[in-house]
């Protein structure tokens, strides 16, 4: 079996799927994850070589390489990310804060450029509000309980958690941005020099896996998700954002691209999309063909 390791912030449910039903096993693959607490930290991992994969937040491709790094999308996990701008208990509406305090993992990417489109749209412009680097998404809904921070942008299940314990949803991406993306599959581009047969097998153990969860009664995907630790409201999630493929697709970066523009945060030297997506394990899995470019 040859190893091979994802960078994570929480598993996604292709992932566990794959593992759980045997799936990165018949491709010859032992998975291990790491489990970071920053993209920061899942940056460092990536081009240190410590793992194979990340699985991020695509935004975060775009400041990536522009410190250095040469990086590429190779996939996707999810059709769209199912993200809530939640505010804390205790506190009715923004406009009820003298100061409000918006935790994110990083200032410059990732989802906190939705959180600025977010708060831009409820009528907060950035001078109007602190900006607080706090972490991965469980430690900035920590950080809301304990009353450190004010709003942060969560997914499921803390969102339902969330509103139970008597936050308030001000607003959810598809509101936004219906199309916006889910998250992305990013490797080094010379990990794909040198071990495109091996991304590709893990390419083809994803896309059974969502194969499966889309062809599977409801009843079967509710039992799976719920034994590896899916809750009702996340187990809808996954339901509604499953990907056609996992292949990579340009049409999420152009939407990223539109949404950073509209909180004036577009890059000086933004690449072409193209540029950004390397096709070869997915073409070598046969999710793309030969001769293709991207996915449309």
């Amino acid at each position: 079996m040859r190893p091979f390791s994802e960078s994570v912030f929480i598993p996604p449910a292709v992932s566990l799927v794959a593992e759980r039903r045997d799936m990165f096993s018949a491709y010859d693959l032992r998975v291990s994850r790491t489990f970071v607490p920053s993209s920061s930290a899942q940056l460092e991992d990536l081009v240190e070589g410590r793992v194979d994969v990340a699985i991020t937040a695509t935004d975060n491709l775009f400041t990536w390489n522009k410190s250095g790094a040469d990086l590429a999308l190779i996939g996707q996990v999810e059709s769209t990310t199912d993200l809530v701008l939640l505010l804390r208990s205790g506190v009715a509406s923004l406009k009820d804060l003298a100061v409000v305090r918006l935790a994110v993992d990083a200032p410059t990417n990732g989802f906190a450029v939705v959180a600025y489109a977010m708060m831009e749209r409820l009528g907060s412009q950035r001078a109007a509000y602190e900006v607080l680097e706090v972490g991965w998404v469980k430690e900035r809904f920590e950080a809301l309980g304990q009353g450190t921070a004010d709003v942060t942008l969560v997914a499921a299940p803390l969102d339902e958690i969330g509103l139970l314990s008597g936050m308030t949803a001000l607003m959810h991406v598809r509101d936004l941005v219906p199309s916006y993306p889910g998250l992305g599959i990013v490797a080094q581009r010379s990990t794909l020099d040198d071990s495109v047969e091996m991304l590709a097998a893990y390419l083809q153990a994803l896309q059974s896996a969502a194969d499966w969860l889309r062809e599977a009664s409801p009843l079967d995907v509710e039992q799976e998700l719920s034994a590896a630790g899916f809750g009702p409201a996340a187990v809808r999630s996954v339901v509604v954002s499953l990907p056609a493929t996992v292949a990579p697709t340009v049409d999420g970066l152009d939407v990223l691209v539109r949404l950073r523009d509209s909180v004036g945060m577009g890059l000086d030297e933004m690449p072409e999309l193209l540029q950004l997506i390397d096709p070869r394990a997915a073409q070598a899995a046969g999710l793309l063909s030969p001769n293709s470019e991207e996915r449309t």
